[in-house]
């Protein structure tokens, strides 16, 4: 059965066109980055072009660009696989995030403006009306909550006015999607998300700096902490 490719949007090149490759790199990339392909899963070339509707030049590259992003590792005699997991590194992106959301929201938070906070508030409302998993389903996630989710975290960092900064930030976001969607599904998963989204806008929007990143942070710290459990459970 083919897959659509529906994933984050490529980036266009200047002519407008989403090439081949980049259309098959994001929507394998959303498909890691989801769990839907297993950390160590085998991705074969010839699977990739009939479950992506693609030839095998764009599937080449869309794979090395993944490598090259350390979503996916080649191995001599075994190909392509979806790159492993590890406490170790999901410890390390926690760290990362802490340290950089950080700094970064302190700066927001200096350079308010009106619309940052209807930015907030907004995302912050949209993401509230959207169900983390699909009806009656608690193992299957809700294509629409995580690109909610995501858009809530940018908007309280976005004032911090450095793409350099933001792109760090977003990319360390993306490398945690895989592990925050082991909490998600984990038997420890909690159901306090929306309550700590809501702490956290609270805090920012009342100036309160201090605040806000103590509870950035700790929201960040749960996860770890589910994450953790579930590694130690497995091992």
């Amino acid at each position: 059965m083919s897959r659509t490719l529906q994933a984050k949007p490529a980036t266009r090149p200047a002519g407008g066109k989403i090439t081949a490759a980049s259309a098959v790199f994001a929507a394998l990339r959303l498909d890691i980055l989801s769990g839907t392909l297993p950390p160590g899963s085998r991705l074969r070339i010839d699977w990739l072009c009939q479950s992506y509707e693609a030839t095998i030049n764009p599937v080449r590259e869309a794979l090395n660009r993944l490598t090259a992003e350390g979503l996916v590792e080649l191995e001599d005699q075994r190909g392509f696989s979806v790159a492993s997991i590890s406490i170790e590194q999901w410890r390390e992106i926690v760290r990362g995030r802490c340290l950089m959301e950080s700094c970064a929201l302190r700066e927001a938070m200096r350079n308010r403006t009106e619309a940052w906070e209807e930015g907030i508030v907004l995302s912050l409302y949209r993401l509230s009306r959207t169900p983390r998993f699909l009806e009656g389903d608690t193992q299957r996630p809700n294509p629409d909550w995580e690109p909610r989710h995501h858009a809530f975290h940018n908007a309280l960092l976005v004032t911090c006015n450095s793409r350099i900064i933001l792109e760090f930030c977003e990319e360390l976001r993306e490398r945690s999607d895989r592990y925050r969607h082991i909490a998600s599904i984990s038997p420890q998963a909690r159901q306090t998300y929306s309550a700590e989204h809501n702490e956290i806008a609270d805090a920012a929007l009342d100036g309160d700096a201090d605040k806000a990143v103590e509870l950035l942070t700790a929201h960040y710290q749960r996860t770890l902490a589910v994450v953790e459990a579930y590694f130690e459970k497995a091992s």
